[in-house]
């Protein structure tokens, strides 16, 4: 006879072995002459040759429209820094300490591509409260720190000038006639 409380023990570790989630460690036996970007050294670490160079990157004529579109449809400035920064460090760009240290920079630099093209940035999701029982990490502790901190009128004048000097061939694309209206 099946003990009931050993029954259901087992269940859920056949439930749990089912996920087909990768095994603890499985990324240490990795081979290593083929490591993942972000397993090997940084590209910069640095936070002023980061900035630099993520400010040339989000000024490429095709990132700056996107980025613009992306501003004018209404994503909020902080998700749009987060997703640009973290997809940096996927690549191996920088680590999570200066990911951290550029949060604010990125996103004042997106407000400053916004001036640019006469978009009115959304700096946060206004409509969503955050649950006070989800577990923030720290990437969202920071960004929330700097959301308060940022108004979009005072963009510091290094970043502003760099965008401007950067982006003054960039022409921003005109919403079109056809496309579609907000509510």
């Amino acid at each position: 006879m099946i003990n009931p409380q050993t029954q259901g023990t087992y269940n859920d570790l056949e439930n749990l072995a089912n996920m087909e989630q990768p095994i603890p460690g499985q990324s240490l036996t990795n081979d290593p002459e083929k490591p993942l970007p972000f397993e090997q050294a940084p590209v910069h670490t640095e936070l002023a040759p980061a900035i630099d160079d993520l400010l040339v990157r989000l000024c490429e004529p095709e990132i700056f429209h996107t980025i613009v579109n992306a501003l004018r449809e209404g994503l909020p400035v902080g998700e749009m820094a987060e997703q640009i920064l973290f997809e940096g460090f996927a690549q191996g760009q920088y680590n999570p300490d200066l990911l951290l240290l550029l949060v604010e920079p990125t996103m004042y630099i997106l407000i400053a591509l916004a001036d640019m093209a006469d978009v009115e940035p959304r700096i946060d999701d206004e409509d969503d409260d955050p649950d006070p029982e989800e577990e923030i990490t720290q990437l969202e502790k920071v960004i929330a720190l700097a959301k308060e901190k940022i108004v979009p009128s005072q963009v510091p004048s290094p970043i502003k000038s760099k965008v401007e000097q950067l982006t003054k061939n960039i022409k921003p694309k005109e919403q079109s006639l056809l496309s579609k209206e907000e509510a």
